[in-house]
């Protein structure tokens, strides 16, 4: 059986046990990397669209669909708020 990566029991085991022991807590963990915490340490998405959390998402959202939609959102209200400053 081929390993799944982060969403595997085994990815994170540590110490005699799994550092997140359901899969509901590291696909969490996994999307909460991806799409929070890479924009505080490198400024950008650490999404690459392989899709392979839509593949574990519960009902099958395209989580890489709906953070480009976010991203496009954040974007474009940035760009309404600089353009309503210069206005000013």
């Amino acid at each position: 059986m081929a390993a799944l990566g982060p969403f595997d029991v085994d990815f994170s085991h540590l110490h005699g046990g799994p550092v997140r022991s359901s899969a509901h807590s590291r696909y969490r963990q996994w999307l909460t990397h991806k799409l929070s915490n890479w924009y505080e340490q490198f400024g950008s998405s650490g999404c690459v669209g392989c899709g392979r959390c839509v593949t574990w998402h519960p009902v099958g959202i395209d989580i890489t669909e709906e953070a480009t939609a976010s991203h496009d959102e954040l974007v474009d209200r940035r760009r309404r708020e600089k353009q309503r400053e210069t206005e000013r």
